[in-house]
């Protein structure tokens, strides 16, 4: 006789319930569902960590040739925007990458859109920057022109975000006037008055925006205006061909490679002299080699690729790109001799003098 509990002597059965019938179904069940909530659910965060390090050569289209016995590398950032939680813990766990909060990242832009809006400008800001500062340090004529104002920052007590304009959008018209430059349009809004409407439009990325925002006083002359930092968009065009292929990159800090590849297959000389150099920094008109951010990582790709040299830039003023690449250097024991650069002739200077690479029989 079988002894369930019940009665003595009556057979029993009690019906398991259903969550005890199909717990190992149900408990599958939540761990799918976890697992797709972690792949689809993204953070506001940013991940970093090394990019590329690859040839300029193949970017840049002078139309003359020139066979180099080394190679020019630029360098760039690996960013991951929105991770999810599985990049979020590879990136804990990997001592090369880092994680920061998104709006830290973005400099608080008003979305992500805005963002990269602002870096492809910065990127094609620094291919006119690398015309114009090549053809000054050659000596040849470049004409340069104005197309419209950038939108770098708004500031915080301006009422354009909350109005339709956005950072990163370039304004090409204010009301009826066509706009070129940046005192065109200030000398506009300072003729009208606090309070009123103006009819911004131009282009973002490659749609167009039209925004209406109202005028607000400006410190510290109290004339009215919008409220936000600019700059000019440049046209460089050269008397010679040039085209870039930079589309899939963001940011100013290939500039200075940019410009020493253009000076290069334009006088012929390989600036390489054999070596493999990478390098970074923004270059602007008068030959200046601007600061970046993220150089441990650019440093990280060019080891990768085994360069010989790596061009760092240099402010006597502030060295931190200078620093962060020593302590990056002898921390991982990357294999770059690092070389410091303050203006682009300091740069041709060097590769200029360099001996030629010796290679074996």
């Amino acid at each position: 006789m079988n002894d369930y509990g019940g009665e003595p002597g009556l057979d029993t059965y009690k019906k398991p319930s259903w969550i005890r019938k199909y717990r190992t179904a149900l408990i599958l069940l939540a761990v799918l569902f976890l697992f797709l909530f972690s792949l689809l659910k993204s953070w506001p965060y940013m991940l970093y960590g090394p990019g590329s390090a690859e040839s300029v050569h193949s970017r840049v289209d002078t139309g003359h040739q020139l066979e180099e016995k080394g190679e020019l590398l630029f360098t760039t950032v690996a960013t991951y925007s929105k991770p999810h939680v599985f990049d979020l813990i590879y990136a804990w766990l990997n001592p090369r990458m880092d994680i920061e909060k998104l709006e830290v990242a973005t400099g608080g832009v008003t979305n992500l859109a805005a963002y990269r809006n602002l870096m492809a400008y910065m990127r094609d800001s620094s291919e006119a920057s690398a015309l114009m500062a090549a053809y000054a340090a050659m000596d040849k004529p470049i004409d340069v022109e104005s197309q419209g104002v950038i939108v770098t920052a708004l500031l915080p007590e301006s009422k354009a975000r909350e109005n339709g304009l956005q950072e990163g959008d370039i304004i090409t018209q204010a009301d009826d006037l066509a706009i070129t430059n940046g005192t065109e349009l200030s000398e506009y809004l300072t003729a009208k008055h606090v309070g009123d409407l103006v009819k911004i439009s131009g282009t973002r990325g490659k749609e167009t925006f039209e925004a209406t925002v109202p005028l607000i006083s400006m410190a510290p002359d109290n004339r009215s205006g919008i409220g936000f930092q600019m700059n000019n968009v440049l046209k460089a065009t050269p008397p010679d061909t040039v085209k870039f292929d930079f589309a899939d990159t963001g940011g100013p800090s290939a500039g200075l490679m940019m410009t020493l590849e253009i000076i290069a297959q334009l006088t012929g000389e390989d600036l390489t002299r054999g070596y493999t150099i990478a390098g970074t920094g923004t270059i602007s008109a008068d030959g200046t080699v601007g600061l970046i951010g993220g150089i441990n990582y650019k440093l990280m790709a060019a080891d990768k690729e085994q360069a010989d040299y790596f061009l760092v830039p240099y402010n006597a003023q502030n060295e931190s790109n200078w620093t962060l690449a020593r302590e990056t250097v002898e921390k991982l024991k990357l294999k770059p001799k690092l070389v410091k650069v303050s203006t682009l002739k300091e740069a041709v200077d060097f590769l200029s003098g360099l001996e030629p690479k010796k290679t074996a029989p």
